[in-house]
């Protein structure tokens, strides 16, 4: 039976309107249904070397085969991979080599389609077995399909008790091989955006690192004459013109920060200490409110700190967690207006605190409460920022394993809930490392 016409590329919907179809036509008895859609649901994963072990594990189980193989097919239309099922480590070493995709393996990578056989020698592209095989009769190969393009194929053979492998078996292989071609094309396509990200991650730190050094002279030199042209007459213009530099240069180093702070909250490595999270943010609500009094002009901020339970973090992460949400906090406050902010928590399930940081700030615009979370995205262009900031806090809070999310605040203004671990039982917080937490 050709199946080339029954494994379109599809993706969940379509998946399951092909499954159904299937279902109907071969009317399977009730307990090969239940399998057939155990093994479909097994399958499904985000690292493409279990898929793969996983798919032949599960055709293999629901045939009755001794053995499984499933072939990747490379460049030449050769096998680049073969994955085995039913073979021990004694016998896999036994066999002189791996099929190279010639013969009947080659044949179905020439013609991909749905072939069974009751005695594989009697095949005239039969090529026979490496020395040291074990030896196999019944046979039943089906192609597996990414996207309209052979990806490799299952090879099953030995069916229990000696028996042919029969229609029904065809057809709930050949069921199994459409759900692994969407399995398959998910972990591609998951495997290359992780890829994609780290280079980019890894591209980003390089580059802040470079950035910063050629920025911090560029700036001391320019502070010098800044210092040299002030108050002399007939350099005013000069002077503005100097302090536009530096006020450039300030924001370049605030990018670079937040771009090194981006990648270091995805790739750094943990330490996780308990922290009694009411010190902590107390003292980050006082290096707030120090740097707003250095500011003649700017309002006070109204900041409530409320019971706050300890949690099981990292220490340097869950200080630019706190400082960049606080901060948001006070910044996104309409002009002329004190900011005002609440910061509370508790205890959320077993093992988990539940914090919140709502202020009385501009708010959220709709349609954005996701978006916010995007790298460099910013609703609000009317202030200063790079759009890392909610980024970086959510990188922090799930890479911690927990969730946050950012809703609006009931008479105005907006509200951030996230969740991190609790300390171990008995466990008393730990003295903070005797670093600052940098703004």
């Amino acid at each position: 039976m050709s199946d080339k016409a029954l494994l379109p590329s599809m993706r969940v919907d379509d998946l399951l309107e092909e499954l159904q179809g299937r279902l109907d036509a071969f009317k399977f008895a009730r307990d090969r249904v239940h399998a057939l859609l155990e093994a479909v649901v097994s399958i499904g994963d985000l690292d493409l070397e279990t898929v793969l072990r996983r798919i032949i594990e599960s055709a293999t189980r629901l045939v009755d085969a001794r053995y499984g193989a499933l072939g990747v097919i490379g460049e030449g239309g050769t096998l680049k991979r073969f994955i085995t099922v039913g073979m021990n480590q004694e016998e896999i070493a036994a066999v002189d080599h791996w099929p190279h995709g010639l013969g009947l393996l080659g044949l179905l990578i020439k013609e991909p389609q749905t072939l069974r056989l009751s005695e594989i020698s009697d095949h005239p592209a039969s090529y026979g077995f490496p020395e040291g095989h074990p030896p196999m009769r019944g046979f039943l190969g089906v192609p597996i399909r990414v996207r309209e393009e052979v990806f490799g194929n299952l090879y099953l053979t030995e069916k229990a008790g000696g028996a042919d492998f029969g229609e029904e078996d065809e057809a709930v292989v050949t069921a199994l091989a459409a759900a692994a071609g969407v399995a398959i094309d998910n972990a591609r396509l998951y495997d290359e955006t992780r890829r994609r990200e780290a280079e980019l991650h890894v591209f980003a730190g390089v580059v802040a690192h470079d950035l910063q050094r050629p920025l911090s002279v560029m700036r001391g030199f320019t502070e010098l004459v800044h210092d040299d042209l002030t108050g002399r007459s007939g350099q005013e213009d000069n002077v503005d013109y100097l302090e536009r530099v530096l006020k450039a240069t300030s924001q370049m180093s605030v990018l670079i920060n937040d771009l090194l702070t981006y990648a270091t909250a995805r790739d750094a490595q943990l330490t996780p200490i308990t922290i009694d999270a009411a010190r902590l943010v107390r003292e980050i609500v006082d290096e707030h409110m120090s740097a707003v009094r250095a500011e003649p002009a700017a309002a006070t901020p109204e900041i409530y700190i409320g019971s706050l339970p300890a949690v099981h973090t990292d220490y340097a992460l869950t200080c630019q967690l706190f400082n960049n949400l606080i901060g948001n906090a006070i910044k996104y406050t309409p002009h002329g207006r004190s900011a005002r902010v609440d910061i509370t928590g508790e205890p959320s399930g077993e093992g988990w605190v539940r914090i919140m940081v709502a202020d009385r700030g501009i708010g959220i615009p709709p349609g954005h409460h996701d978006k916010i979370f995007n790298s460099f995205h910013r609703a609000a262009i009317d202030y200063a920022g790079t759009g890392l900031g909610l980024a970086i806090c959510q990188q922090i809070v799930q890479r911690h394993g927990g969730t946050i999310t950012a809703g609006d605040n009931p008479g105005g203004g907006a509200r951030f809930l996230f969740t991190l671990p609790a300390p171990p039982p008995g466990e008393e917080p730990t003295s903070f490392p005797g670093e600052e937490c940098a703004d």
